[in-house]
Formats: C-alpha cells, sequence, structure tokens
C-alpha cells in the first residue's frame, strides 16, 4: 500500500530566499533518485494570513518499507544535513492515505 510523507517547514527569519530556493532546488533534484517513490512535490504557502509554516513537502513511496529505507538511505541524511542549520521547526507525518485512483 503507498505511504505519503509529508513535510512542513518553517524556515529561520533571515534566511534568505535565494537559500530558501537552493533548498527547494535540492529536493526537485532528487526525482528519480530513489527506487520507490512514486511522487515528489514541494512549495511555499500560498496564503500569506496563516505564516506557521511557510513550506510543504509531499512525497509518496511504494510502501511503509520503501519509506523506511528512504529515511536511512544517504540521500535522505543529505537533504537533513542541509536543511540542518535553516529550519526554525517542522512537521512530519506519514500516512496509508487512500487516493482516489
Amino acid at each position: 500500500m503507498p505511504v505519503t510523507h509529508i513535510l512542513m517547514y518553517r524556515f529561520k527569519e533571515g534566511v534568505p530566499d535565494s537559500r530558501i530556493d537552493e533548498h527547494l532546488a535540492f529536493i526537485e533534484g532528487m526525482r528519480g533518485q530513489f527506487d520507490g517513490r512514486i511522487d515528489l512535490r514541494c512549495g511555499r504557502d500560498v496564503r500569506s494570513d496563516r505564516r506557521q509554516y511557510t513550506h510543504g513537502f509531499v512525497m509518496t513511496f511504494e510502501s511503509a518499507e520503501t519509506l523506511a529505507a528512504y529515511n536511512k538511505a544517504d540521500l535522505h541524511t543529505e537533504l537533513v544535513q542541509t536543511f540542518r542549520d535553516d529550519v526554525e521547526d517542522k512537521v512530519v507525518f506519514d500516512s496509508d492515505m487512500v487516493t482516489d485512483d
């Protein structure tokens, strides 16, 4: 059963947009680099009236086992290390959501 990996981030105040763009480009560059990941999406919050979390990332994996393997992979470690200094807070939610497909 597919598993959806949802992350919401709040970058630290003062992190320049150019640095945030580097983070987004890093994530976009991850496309096709991990077997078992079905989908990858990322972007900024488009509503200015709620600013707790500023960016979201959604990845869909073939299974919980595939997600677990991704979490242990060098690619994931590199992603975490890349974000670490610039992120103030994050929320991670993993779910076996049912889709319309």
